[in-house]
């Protein structure tokens, strides 16, 4: 930003100071100037068009230099802004000083030295104004960028399959089919139950490498149009619609079963074992469909009996007793 639009607020209630620093800033080329003598009225034009420097004296009657610049800190917290604050003042009080730069003061010019030390120390205030300001101008941006990637990005990186954001969204999609055109909705969750030790033996790309293997592995084993996730980093998830609840048995999907447990994955630092558990939940229309977030929390405490009994766990939609919510 050229000097020419800078924007400067000057508050000042002496009127040869303020010609001292109009004629100044002018002369260094500043013309984007506002000049009040009212500290209340200087809060009123910052709320509506924020200044990179303000130029205050420090005793002004009604309010003084230092609750103007407690205030300004404080709307530049709203307005997500920093404003370079420079007090004039014929003081030479150190100490008062000192406690003026924890009120958020950030620069101090003698009154007897306004021709001679003002605009260099202008510019200076100019370049650092400007540089904080591109600093929370990208943060914004950075921070609206993660609330997009939170909102918009639906894929596991290490295996390409959809996230748990995925998983629900999807498996809404086959509750709404079921429940419109017939059938019931089914969701399997395939979890390795031995992930926390291959962590604590393998290097992360080994693991990366194991789970990999096993959504690709995963894809060979259902229909095309079936759905395979990763909504956890140690679980898989399939969504699939069946023409009824005789399809959705543990000896319906018996193959991806036996095709995982005790599986050895291929890895750089060798093969690996996976010790996986499998959990079927199923809904109709004669059991009522479950909202997605219900539907994953019965599949997966149905994952945890499986784990501990070492079968496939298989379970029907049981909707929450009358008098009990259910918790989501």
């Amino acid at each position: 930003m050229a000097h020419e639009d800078i924007p400067i607020l000057v508050v000042d209630d002496a009127k040869f100071s303020s010609a001292i620093i109009a004629k100044a800033l002018r002369g260094g080329g500043f013309q984007n100037v506002r000049f009040t003598n009212n500290p209340l009225q200087a809060l009123r034009s910052l709320e509506k068009r924020p200044a990179q420097i303000l130029i205050a004296d420090w005793m002004m009657p009604n309010m003084d230099g230092l609750e103007l610049s407690r205030r300004v800190k404080k709307l530049d917290e709203t307005l997500q802004h920093f404003t370079y604050i420079m007090l004039l003042t014929a003081r030479d009080d150190l100490e008062a000083m000192s406690r003026a730069f924890d009120d958020g003061v950030d620069d101090f010019l003698n009154k007897a030295a306004l021709k001679e030390q003002l605009l260099p120390r202008v510019i200076a205030a100019q370049r650092l104004a400007s540089k904080q300001n591109e600093l929370l101008r990208t943060n914004r941006l950075l921070r609206k960028k993660l609330r997009d990637l939170q909102t918009t990005d639906l894929v596991d990186p290490v295996t390409g399959l959809g996230n748990l954001k995925f998983t629900l969204d999807r498996l809404g999609d086959a509750i709404k089919h079921a429940e419109t055109r017939g059938g019931a909705a089914c969701l399997l969750l395939v979890g390795l139950n031995n992930l926390k030790e291959i962590q604590d033996q393998y290097d992360q790309s080994a693991v990366d490498e194991l789970m990999s293997g096993m959504g690709a592995k995963l894809r060979q084993l259902v229909r095309p149009l079936d759905v395979v996730t990763r909504p956890e980093a140690s679980m898989f998830a399939i969504i699939t619609v069946q023409p009824n609840m005789e399809n959705c048995t543990s000896q319906s999907f018996r193959r991806i079963f036996d095709n995982l447990y005790m599986h050895s994955f291929k890895t750089g630092e060798g093969y690996i074992p996976s010790v996986v558990g499998v959990s079927i939940s199923a809904a109709d229309s004669s059991t009522g469909f479950p909202a997605p977030k219900v539907f994953m929390q019965q599949a997966y405490r149905g994952l945890t009996h499986a784990f501990d009994t070492g079968v496939i766990h298989v379970q029907t939609y049981e909707p929450p007793v009358s008098g009990k919510a259910e918790i989501v």
